[in-house]
């Protein structure tokens, strides 16, 4: 899912992460399963001015590559992979 690029994660340093969203680390222990879910899937629905994209949204996005039109971000199996490994931060 490329959390990186904007959150900062356990085991990463610094200067390799983000700073555009806030620090993941111990967010497993701060959400549950189906909030961490929703913040992937629908994450304006907790801040509408987010910059953070609908991994499951398949239409909407600006410049995208024609191959990849009408796909989303991430297919259900990555969704969960990505909550599975969300799920570990405690």
């Amino acid at each position: 899912g490329l959390c990186v690029l904007c959150h900062a994660l356990p085991g990463v340093r610094a200067e390799q992460a983000g700073t555009i969203g806030p620090d993941l680390s111990g967010v497993g222990a701060r959400l549950s399963s189906d909030e961490l879910r929703l913040r992937l899937i629908a994450p304006e629905r907790f801040n509408p001015d987010t910059v953070m994209p609908s991994y499951a949204r398949r239409d909407g996005f600006e410049r995208v590559a024609g191959a990849r039109r009408g796909q989303p971000l991430l297919e259900a199996q990555q969704i969960d992979d990505v909550l599975a490994y969300l799920a570990t931060l405690k």
